[in-house]
């Protein structure tokens, strides 16, 4: 499966990936070489398990930051 995903890190990019049927959105991070503990996956808009399997749509990685 072909599809285009958003990259939220620092500056804006996109990438065009290609995964196979069946693969989850933690196959497209490790795809992608970005650490899971580190970002947000949405789907449409709406945040996704890691766990569940890619499906095309609007998918967009954002990197979490967090402060104290």
């Amino acid at each position: 499966m072909k599809f285009t995903v958003k990259l939220f890190e620092g500056e804006v990019s996109s990438r065009d990936v290609e995964l196979p049927d069946g693969a989850t959105y933690f196959d497209l991070l490790s795809f992608l070489r970005v650490n899971p503990e580190t970002v947000v996956v949405f789907r449409d808009g709406v945040p996704v398990a890691f766990d569940e399997q890619v499906r095309p749509a609007r998918i967009e990685v954002m990197r979490v930051v967090s402060g104290g």
